[in-house]
């Protein structure tokens, strides 16, 4: 007799609870009324590799846990706009060298801009390496209008 099919929305949640590293295999296929074969089968290869979100979501919280409602919703409202701010210089990061990539490279000037274009989306994705830190605190911030300006230029008419 042929297994009965499992529904891909559980399919799914079995995997991101996986993801987690908060259930053991055994723990999901009673979670979700499956076998621990199943489990194991669909597991497989997966890594855990949000459970550190997990561990900084509950330190998070725990930091929270203390402060009154007023706090709380100060605090969420800072992290949900920087949070949204980050995720918009990574976007544009991504987008700026993936477009300095296909630029056609004429000259030497077009090279330097190509690889400082793609210099400071790595640096904005992963952030700079501690080795290549200066810490200097009369060095020149570059605002965003000229930082606009310098991708901008970098990119084919």
């Amino acid at each position: 007799m042929a297994a009965k099919p499992i529904d891909d929305s559980v399919v799914k949640d079995i995997i991101a609870d996986w993801r987690t590293g908060a259930f053991s295999q055994q723990k999901l296929a009673d979670k979700h009324k499956v076998s621990k074969g199943v489990v194991n089968k669909l597991c497989k290869g997966v890594e855990q590799d949000t459970a550190s979100i997990v561990t900084a979501g509950v330190s998070y919280k725990q930091g929270l846990s203390t402060h009154d409602d007023r706090n709380v919703t100060a605090v969420t409202a800072v992290v949900d706009e920087r949070t949204k701010h980050i995720q918009f210089f990574t976007n544009a990061a991504i987008q700026n060298v993936a477009e300095a990539m296909e630029m056609k490279c004429d000259d030497q000037n077009d090279h330097k801009s190509r690889a400082d274009t793609i210099l400071k989306g790595k640096e904005a994705v992963l952030g700079k390496e501690a080795g290549n830190v200066i810490n200097n605190t009369n060095a020149q911030q570059i605002n965003h209008s000229q930082l606009l300006k310098e991708i901008a230029a970098c990119l084919p008419d």
